[in-house]
């Protein structure tokens, strides 16, 4: 006759009253266990499984992450898709706020209206009646105090950040050093259109009134081309100068050089990098008059000196070296900050808001923090091996003299810029220098 056998262990409990130490109670336990062929059978995945799942979330691991190291460690283990996406989703949850309602996140910004220290989360202004409706204004007291540290704004827009398909704004500015600094972010519905360009432009302004007194003095505002961003410019800031990124700019150009022959890009191409490093607003402008005449003696470039002459002379000219002096003509520096968002803190996974809200809240800490480690640099900082490179580069240079309105200096050095130089004397630029002479042969 078969027979299940249990495994009965004892634990033991001795209690003595304080009151009558003579008397002492034995109270014992019977515990049972089954073999483990006689448990009942689970579907969840076994113990181990769980906890290393759950110290993978800690860790912030992605949900593909968290398999293949969950294929190193339990390689004897069957895993469930289904049961581990249902597992990880059960452990993100454990930790984070509940937010599933437009009432959860207007209230979530309530309570994080007031900064109340430098490095936590401060929201001073935010707009939530429903997902074609939003705007929450993200940043840190520390954070925004180095906005009076610069006048040349730059933003650009992120997304795949949320699960909503909500778009992300930030926006900082470069210092001398060539770091780019983030001041904040807003999360909005929708940047098809100005509105909420707007809403960012105008919050800056209104935070920097509360803060500091008197609104932000921006000089130029630099971004891709979209429309948007232009007339909200034009709007809030109608003084600045709408710097056009130059990396944009060619990729744009570069969009339509089906337009002309393969030949004729090559030398176009040339032009505008060329014409890219006008140190200022006269040369561009007598450039662009030249390249323009150049492109018009051939009937086949007529449509893309339309295109060109309607985009990057009339709408956006702004993408020139010396359409801002000492500051970058490319926002490459803001756009590097998307990318170090997707992999830092979202780890390129759309995240529903109560997952994005701890992620953004620990994102705007660290810059916080770092803002203060390595504060915005207003002098370039310039090595000794830098300056010995200066130096001896200096042996080669060429001083010239310019007249445009007011005294100027370039250097050349080599032959490649004297040639470049030498194509600009045709707008007519005096020389004070004769150490360029006419008949000198080009590269």
């Amino acid at each position: 006759m078969s027979m299940s056998s249990i495994r009965f262990e004892e634990s033991y409990e001795i209690v003595v009253p304080d009151n009558d130490v003579q008397t002492v109670t034995v109270m014992s336990r019977g515990v049972h266990e089954h073999k483990v062929e006689e448990r009942n059978t689970t579907t969840r995945l076994l113990s181990p499984v769980r906890k290393s799942v759950s110290k993978y979330i800690k860790c912030g691991l992605s949900h593909t992450q968290i398999k293949s190291s969950l294929v190193q460690d339990h390689p004897s283990t069957p895993l469930t898709e289904t049961k581990l996406r249902s597992l990880v989703n059960y452990e993100r949850r454990k930790n984070r706020p509940e937010i599933f309602s437009v009432f959860d996140l207007r209230n979530w910004c309530n309570e994080h209206s007031e900064g109340k220290q430098i490095h936590s989360t401060f929201v001073p202004f935010y707009t939530v009646d429903d997902i074609n409706n939003t705007f929450v204004f993200f940043t840190t007291k520390q954070l925004f105090q180095q906005i009076r540290l610069t006048t040349y704004l730059q933003v650009d827009a992120t997304y795949k950040i949320t699960w909503n398909e909500l778009p992300m704004l930030v926006f900082g500015s470069t210092d001398a050093n060539r770091h780019f600094k983030p001041f904040g972010i807003a999360l909005v519905s929708h940047d098809e259109n100005a509105k909420c360009y707007n809403q960012l432009f105008t919050s800056i302004n209104a935070l920097a009134v509360q803060e500091f007194n008197h609104p932000c003095s921006i000089d130029h505002l630099m971004a891709d081309g979209a429309l948007g961003i232009t007339c909200a410019q034009q709007t809030v800031f109608p003084q600045s100068r709408r710097m056009m990124c130059w990396f944009h700019m060619i990729q744009k150009c570069r969009l339509h050089r089906n337009l002309v022959t393969k030949e004729q890009w090559v030398s176009i191409d040339a032009d505008l990098h060329a014409i890219q490093l006008s140190f200022s607003d006269d040369v561009f402008n007598r450039g662009i008059t030249l390249l323009i005449q150049k492109w018009s003696a051939n009937p086949l470039m007529k449509n893309f000196s339309d295109y060109f002459v309607d985009q990057w002379v009339t709408k956006l000219p702004f993408w020139y070296e010396g359409a801002a002096y000492g500051k970058p003509s490319t926002n490459n520096g803001c756009e590097s900050m998307n990318a170090v968002i997707k992999q830092k803190y979202t780890l390129r996974n759309k995240l529903q808001l109560s997952a994005f809200l701890p992620k953004m809240e620990q994102m705007l800490q660290d810059w916080s923090e770092a803002s203060i480690s390595s504060p915005f640099a207003l002098v370039t900082s310039i090595s000794l091996e830098a300056e010995l490179h200066a130096y001896k580069w200096s042996f080669g240079w060429i001083c010239i003299g310019l007249v445009n309105g007011h005294r100027s200096m370039v250097l050349l050095n080599g032959r490649h810029h004297v040639g470049w130089f030498h194509r600009l004397r045709r707008v007519h630029v005096p020389l004070v220098s004769n150490n360029i002479h006419a008949n000198t042969p080009l590269d």
